[in-house]
């Protein structure tokens, strides 16, 4: 997958000019490293949750045989789920740099971002128990808060450029 993944880099950043490739490359670097987070959490975390859940319920009246098959099956799609909704900070990073949405207006709708996040959380995790749905949803969240608080950063650090730039071609007038 690294590898792969590099291919598709090194395919996609020549059509990037400079400015861009400034904004695309860590974003690009990123991606991985959060997809191995994610997959970690739900592997030591959210998979043995749904696993415990799966195996007990309603164990009174059945007898539970689980196949290898739709283990494997059921812990990769899980596993996989977790770890792109573990994308979150890539994509609200993107936005903001693009200009798309700002820091302060992804803060002011947080709540609507939190129900939305529920939501993913609910689908995401295949077990109906509301345990698991908050396992996933806790790391989302905080993933949303760094990620706005990144992007407020980063664009305290654009105003600063553009005022610091300003201020420059205001000096180069006067003399």
């Amino acid at each position: 997958m690294p590898f792969l993944l590099w291919q598709i880099y090194a395919f996609i950043l020549p059509a990037f000019e400079p400015a861009e490739r400034r904004v695309a490359f860590p974003l690009m670097l990123l991606v991985p490293f959060l997809f191995t987070a994610g997959v970690a959490f739900g592997y030591f975390v959210a998979l043995p949750r749904a696993i415990n859940f799966l195996q007990n319920f309603n164990d009174d009246n059945f007898d539970i045989l689980i196949r290898a098959a739709d283990y494997y099956r059921f812990s990769i799609i899980l596993l996989a789920i977790i770890g792109l909704l573990f994308q979150i900070p890539v994509g609200v990073l993107a936005v903001t740099r693009l200009g798309i949405v700002s820091a302060r207006t992804l803060a002011k709708n947080r709540g609507y971002v939190i129900l939305g996040l529920a939501i993913v959380a609910a689908v995401a995790t295949p077990t109906p128990d509301p345990v698991t749905m908050v396992v996933a949803m806790a790391p989302l969240v905080v993933l949303f808060e760094l990620s706005v608080l990144l992007a407020r950063i980063f664009e305290r650090r654009r105003e600063k450029a553009a005022a610091a730039e300003a201020l420059a071609v205001d000096d180069d007038d006067v003399s």
